[in-house]
């Protein structure tokens, strides 16, 4: 009987070391195919909201801050354009959006929202062209307001029954247009 548990536990042993093995082969597999994809995501959301993306420098970002990432575009060796990441608060959380800004016009060339969980079927409406639309070739040099009946050319039509979702993502390009406007001379 101590034979049978010696020989019973020693099987044990192997299976648990090869299964442990193949999970951890498996995991080292799917995460560098993950990771790739992730960044594949990134660089093809950089040229959705930037199309004229060249030479992309990460800038430093402001602490404590929704603004999460700065790229600086470069063709020719002139700045061509910016690459803002921004999370601002929504109604049920973060909404993390991508805004391309054109150099030296600081027009909006694209918003693009990366995630958000704002309510099913309202908020999350913020990830339709029907409102992201709204932004393009917006002029950055002044700050834009949310409105129900939009009318001005600083004005965004607000997402109906939506409102802090809307003044959210608005707020988020907002802070791209003070941030520009505070840092970047070369603009």
């Amino acid at each position: 009987m101590n034979k049978n548990f010696l020989r019973l536990t020693f099987i044990l042993f192997v299976i648990c070391a090869i299964s442990t093995a193949l999970v951890v082969a498996a995991y080292d597999y799917t995460n560098s195919i993950i990771a790739d994809r992730t960044a594949a995501k990134i660089a093809e959301g950089y040229k959705q909201v930037l199309p004229q993306a060249d030479k992309l420098e990460k800038l430093p970002v402001p602490a404590n801050s929704p603004i999460k990432e700065i790229y600086r575009s470069t063709k020719d060796s002139k700045t061509n354009g910016f690459v803002y990441t921004v999370a601002p608060k929504g109604y049920a959380g973060e909404i993390t959006i991508m805004v391309g800004v054109e150099n030296p016009s600081l027009k909006i060339t694209g918003v693009k929202v990366l995630s958000q969980q704002e309510t099913p079927g309202l908020g999350s409406k913020c990830t339709e062209p029907a409102f992201l639309d709204q932004f393009l070739n917006k002029d950055l040099h002044n700050l834009l307001n949310v409105s129900k009946n939009a009318k001005q050319s600083s004005e965004i039509q607000a997402i109906t029954s939506s409102t802090i979702t809307s003044k959210a993502v608005v707020s988020g390009i907002n802070l791209v247009c003070t941030h520009l406007s505070e840092h970047h001379p070369d603009k």
